[in-house]
């Protein structure tokens, strides 16, 4: 476990991301018996949005070069398209009355799974790097 925890941030934050969105799945797959598909995919999204940003800004970060155009970037690419995703969501629910992802819970879920992952580092923030 201090192996782990003596890793940098972007590659604890992928970690913890990545369970959180698997485990945030696997909770809500139960609701596919129950016709609410748009539950678990809307986790599975908000998830993988997290996971990829950390992602890209652990790839940048393995690299001599300071890249913060990118990893600024990254971030806002992260909020924006939660974003377009809700609105699109959104709009295909009340408009076309296509049901394929929540948009309630994308959000929710992009929200919780980002906080989760912050609040994991509450306390080891001596180690940080």
């Amino acid at each position: 476990m201090k192996k782990f925890w003596n890793q940098t941030v972007e590659f604890k934050a992928l970690i913890i991301s990545s369970s959180l969105t698997i485990l945030g799945f696997l909770g809500t797959l139960f609701l596919f018996w129950f016709n609410h598909y748009e539950i678990p995919l809307a986790v599975l999204l908000g998830g993988l949005i997290v996971s990829l940003s950390w992602l890209i800004l652990y790839l940048s970060k393995r690299s001599d070069k300071a890249r913060i155009k990118l990893d600024i970037f990254a971030i806002y690419l992260r909020l924006g398209l939660v974003a377009l995703l809700t609105a699109l969501f959104a709009f295909l629910q009340y408009r076309f009355n296509i049901v394929t992802v929540s948009p309630i819970f994308l959000v929710v879920s992009y929200l919780s799974i980002s906080l989760l992952t912050l609040l994991a580092f509450i306390g080891k923030d001596n180690n940080v790097r």
